[in-house]
């Protein structure tokens, strides 16, 4: 499996943490904060959030991470090309 295809389908409690977790490490806008902190509280009173929360919660996430993902696939292609 690659790595967009986990960021596919349903979201659940575990992934949606990870999520919120993993954004807690980048600079926010205060309205990106004010987002997340009510995604955190529908979650904690309801289990779940909409599928329109979700969808910008993960959209706001693949944004901040980027950067790294073009890092890794970078790497991965300077390494592919010294093997040979």
């Amino acid at each position: 499996m690659s790595f967009l295809e986990a960021w596919e389908g349903d979201m659940d409690k575990g992934r949606l943490k990870c999520i919120i977790s993993g954004l807690s490490r980048y600079e926010l806008t205060s309205l990106e904060k004010r987002f997340i902190e009510a995604a955190k509280l529908s979650l904690e009173k309801e289990g779940r959030l909409t599928e329109q929360r979700e969808s910008v919660l993960e959209s706001l996430y693949m944004e901040k991470t980027k950067w790294i993902r073009k890092g890794i696939i970078g790497l991965a292609k300077n390494s592919a090309q010294n093997v040979h």
